[in-house]
């Protein structure tokens, strides 16, 4: 495992900067690696710099983000806490802010990424968060926990099952069950546009005197809440064959070894089980510095 490193002082750095958050990226090398872990700190460094300004540093025109505005270490280990629990990573090192304008009228907060291939990220939260630890339906510690799981698997670029593990930090059963049916923004556009024709359709009816038939627009509105809930729970049924099938295996961490995984991987691994399983981890874990650093971790005596 230390070979695919270079040597074993810097496999033992990258399981370390795993525990931090820092994911390794799927096919990276140590080299590899380590290069963007330098420039992740380079472009963290210029954040701080802007910083220590007067000015701040400007995310985009008309927004200065300021010192001033930082959320507190004590809030943000309220969510690091969490991801650790669940998926063997503590990220403080992500510097975050309270935005007080500018706003949705229903935004609670996000996560933006200054640099994609580098991870420097940064938080920006609804000021309400800083003296309430609810507003709206969301809670503090929640909303950031969701985001630091967006910002640690940004490096696997995998958006398939992104807000599944994200929405696992949530305390209610509905949106754990929920989040992972809107992967992107044309899922949602396939939630919402239908509804709206069949409003103005109705709309016309009423107002207009027209007789356009409802039914087909009914149609239209159902069907896609039925995709997205049907492909929900068939991704559900194969994520949790995978963690049965690895805790069956005698891994104390399923939910850290799935966590880093790609959407396919964990297809892959929700149709195996027992000597299989074990054989295909131990072959991941040799061959690919991703796995090496998931084995050390989270697989030891198993693989």
């Amino acid at each position: 495992m230390e070979s695919l490193a270079g040597s074993p002082q810097n496999f033992a750095r990258v399981v370390s900067l795993d525990a931090a958050g820092h994911l390794v990226a799927p096919g990276e090398t140590g080299d590899s690696f380590m290069r963007r872990m330098a420039l992740w700190r380079s472009n963290l460094d210029s954040l701080e710099t802007s910083m220590a300004t007067r000015e701040g540093f400007e995310l985009w025109p008309g927004l200065q983000l300021k010192n001033s505005d930082r959320i507190p270490k004590e809030i943000l280990e309220e969510a690091a806490s969490c991801t650790e629990s669940l998926y063997g990573f503590k990220i403080d090192w992500v510097p975050g802010f309270f935005l007080s304008k500018g706003l949705g009228l229903l935004w609670g907060g996000c996560a933006i990424s200054l640099s994609p291939p580098s991870g420097a990220s940064l938080f920006l939260v609804r000021s309400a968060f800083a003296k309430k630890e609810k507003w709206f339906i969301y809670g503090r510690k929640e909303l950031l926990a969701h985001e630091l799981c967006h910002v640690a698997r940004e490096a696997l670029q995998d958006l398939a099952m992104e807000e599944h593990f994200a929405y696992q930090t949530s305390l209610s059963r509905f949106r754990r069950y929920i989040g992972n049916c809107f992967r992107s923004e044309i899922d949602a556009y396939l939630f919402v546009v239908p509804v709206f024709i069949l409003l103005g359709v109705q709309l016309c009816n009423l107002l207009l005197e027209w007789s356009i038939p409802a039914w087909p627009f009914w149609l239209l509105a159902l069907l896609p809440p039925a995709w997205l809930l049907t492909r929900n729970q068939l991704q559900r049924v194969r994520y949790f064959k995978a963690e049965r099938a690895l805790s069956a295996l005698g891994c104390p961490f399923p939910k850290a070894v799935l966590f880093r995984c790609l959407s396919k991987e964990v297809d892959e691994l929700s149709k195996l089980s027992g000597d299989a399983l074990k054989a295909r981890l131990k072959l991941k874990s040799e061959t690919e510095l991703r796995w090496a650093v998931i084995a050390a971790r989270f697989l030891s005596g198993i693989t």
